[in-house]
């Protein structure tokens, strides 16, 4: 068999579907693949019981997607629902999307962000939002091509560590700090 057969023949047997419980043990091991390609690692800190109770348990806070080849998980994407004042339901948000490197190139990422926009389409959102680094042109280029646009007027912000605990306790002063910080 040739290198085009091959790849052929591995590329048609994918298979898309809802992740389970039994595949958080695989999500965590792509989450952590995909950390550690953006040197992101260090953040990674949910365990398999974080897994459970926010992607399955009774009040999920997201849902996941897995790839299969040869009954192996090999590609995911996770996202979840947002509320955004003014609109009218909920919105999608792609949190993850990550496919295995040597499984690259054959449609599985495509497949992937096609359930999500489904997914999208099932609830009435409007949009698919997702946040990808400045640096990962690549990513960017493959996003475009799928219809994402970038929204240059809007730049993404994050408090956290010290800048957030120090801003977490005026509220915890109460309203007095507050009022004299302003």
């Amino acid at each position: 068999m040739d290198n085009q057969t091959n790849d052929a023949s591995r590329a048609a047997a994918f298979r898309i579907r809802a992740a389970e419980p039994a595949d958080v043990a695989a999500l965590m091991r792509l989450k952590r693949l995909l950390a550690k390609a953006e040197d992101s690692l260090h953040a990674v800190r949910a365990g398999a019981a974080d897994w459970l109770r926010d992607g399955f348990g009774p009040h999920p806070g997201f849902c996941a997607y897995v790839a299969e080849v040869g009954g192996a998980v090999v590609g995911m994407a996770t996202c979840s629902r947002r509320t955004i004042t003014g609109w009218d339901g909920p919105v999608v948000f792609l949190q993850d999307l990550f496919v295995e490197p040597a499984h690259r190139r054959h449609g599985i990422a495509a497949a992937l962000m096609a359930r999500v926009a489904a997914l999208a389409s099932e609830i009435g959102s409007p949009i698919v939002e997702l946040t990808v680094r400045a640096d990962n042109v690549a990513a960017q280029t493959f996003y475009s091509r799928a219809g994402f646009r970038p929204l240059p007027q809007c730049l993404t912000y994050v408090l956290a560590g010290p800048a957030l605990d120090a801003l977490a306790r005026y509220d915890q002063a109460g309203d007095e700090a507050l009022a004299l910080a302003g």
